[in-house]
């Protein structure tokens, strides 16, 4: 299966079938997009007109190419797919992925009938195809992006994310750019007439290039054989489930043709498989990026904030997903109650750095105290001060600091999470974000949320969690 499967991620040549010389064809997007993904391979057309687009050579028919590819783009008319599909059987492409509309999703018996084709083409001749109704894969390694919607560049990381709807998937990669989301292989299923989620689930729980699974999803065609795999699964899998209204089925069912899933027995199926369940895009990717971090092996949370105000709304925060908050140990207690400037805030767990105006001060306390044994994690909140207003407040001057370097530094060191919510004016934002090795979030709410999560993933028998620089996700029983 891993084998199979890499050619849709590593395809050192690929050929667009359906790309024209027509400057207005809508596979030059595709040659687009890997150019400025970066990919490096060769990229071939076919068309019954033979030309060039984009300085892309193409050929009248497959027997023409120059070699074979590793893998093919159909983006044709839908009623063409079935005799292409037979045509890369013939020649011995056996890994395509099919972009065009018009089959099952229209609902339409003509559609269905090409579906059908197609399924039991690929099933009698070995193919392995993606779609169709979709935007194919990427892979931000080598640049591969076989897209023929725009497709921002996200940056490179170690997060499968495996999309049904080729909309989502564009909106998502523009969102991972703004919020700095490491991706690494990207899959539009579309229709799932012959690969689905089961299939993608198998091969990125053994690609060793991925340490987090996440997943939008609009219907499960195999919920059974999805969650018996999920039990077996040892990296994080993150899925957010759409379509469990009568009125999100109705918009679905003219979208990729998906049936919607009881949406209680899927909590329930969900949960007993160790499934994550994201309920918004923010959240399945706040979740996604939550599992950069060490894991968070107890139950114990230390809470810090400058501002007492948002020490106490994570408290709640807390006490609703029950963690504990155990005492600040009294020697450290002891030590930095005597650097308060009045005096007048206690010194406990949630520590409130209000009265503590020393930048350095904060950060040796925060580290010595998450250092202890009593704490497993870290809930935190700061306002980055803009440079040019400090300029307006002198005495406000020796609070800044370099906040990302300062936590990237902290987790790296004491090998404990640190749920970090970050107030930045939105024109330091994406360098901040960019420079971060793990999550910034923007409310408290996503903070102990994400820590909670954490928490419940690794109580399930997870020892490692994902990490940014290696996938070390094992667990210690079934």
């Amino acid at each position: 299966m891993k084998k199979e499967f890499d050619r849709f991620f590593d395809a050192r040549s690929i050929v667009i079938i359906g790309l024209s010389p027509n400057p207005g064809n809508l596979g030059r997007n595709i040659i687009a997009n890997s150019r400025r993904w970066g990919y490096g391979g060769k990229i071939f057309g076919v068309n019954p007109t033979p030309g060039e687009n984009d300085e892309v050579k193409i050929f009248k028919s497959l027997d023409e190419l120059p070699e074979k590819p590793d893998l093919a783009v159909i983006f044709t008319k839908a009623a063409l797919a079935p005799e292409i599909l037979l045509d890369c059987a013939r020649y011995g492409l056996r890994h395509i992925a099919v972009s065009s509309a018009g089959f099952e999703e229209t609902g339409k018996p003509e559609g269905i009938e090409l579906a059908e084709k197609m399924k039991t083409i690929c099933r009698e001749k070995g193919l392995y195809l993606v779609g169709p109704n979709g935007i194919a894969t990427a892979n931000t390694a080598n640049g591969l992006c076989l897209s023929f919607m725009p497709l921002d560049v996200a940056p490179k990381g170690r997060i499968a994310f495996i999309t049904q709807s080729g909309g989502i998937g564009t909106g998502m990669a523009t969102k991972m750019k703004n919020d700095a989301f490491p991706l690494g292989k990207f899959v539009s299923l579309g229709n799932k007439t012959v690969l689905d989620e089961v299939d993608f689930l198998e091969y990125f729980s053994e690609d060793p290039d991925t340490d987090i699974i996440c997943y939008y999803l609009e219907d499960l065609r195999r919920p059974r054989e999805f969650c018996e795999l999920a039990k077996k699964v040892r990296k994080p899998l993150i899925v957010y489930k759409a379509n469990i209204s009568p009125y999100g089925e109705s918009a679905a069912s003219s979208h990729t043709a998906a049936l919607r899933n009881d949406a209680s027995i899927m909590d329930g199926a969900f949960k007993q498989a160790g499934i994550l369940r994201a309920h918004s895009v923010s959240e399945l990717m706040n979740l996604g990026r939550a599992f950069l971090m060490p894991p968070m092996k107890g139950n114990r949370l230390l809470i810090i904030s400058p501002s007492g105000g948002m020490a106490v709304i994570m408290a709640d925060l807390a006490y609703h997903y029950g963690f504990e908050l155990p005492p600040i140990p009294q020697d450290l207690a002891e030590k930095y109650s005597a650097q308060r400037r009045a005096g007048i805030i206690e010194f406990k767990n949630p520590v409130d750095f209000g009265d503590i105006y020393s930048a350095e001060t904060q950060r040796n306390c925060l580290r010595e105290i998450l250092a202890r044994d009593d704490f497993d994690g870290l809930a935190t909140a700061y306002i980055y001060r803009d440079p040019e207003t400090l300029k307006a407040f002198k005495t406000l001057t020796q609070l800044q600091r370099d906040l990302v370097s300062e936590f990237n530094e902290t987790i790296d060191t004491i090998h404990k999470p640190v749920g970090l919510m970050m107030t930045v004016p939105y024109r330091y934002k994406e360098e901040l974000l960019a420079r971060s090795k793990y999550p910034i979030y923007d409310t408290p709410e996503e903070v102990v949320y994400a820590l909670a999560k954490m928490r419940d993933y690794c109580r399930r028998g997870a020892i490692h969690c994902a990490r940014a620089d290696k996938s070390v996700c094992a667990t210690n029983s079934d």
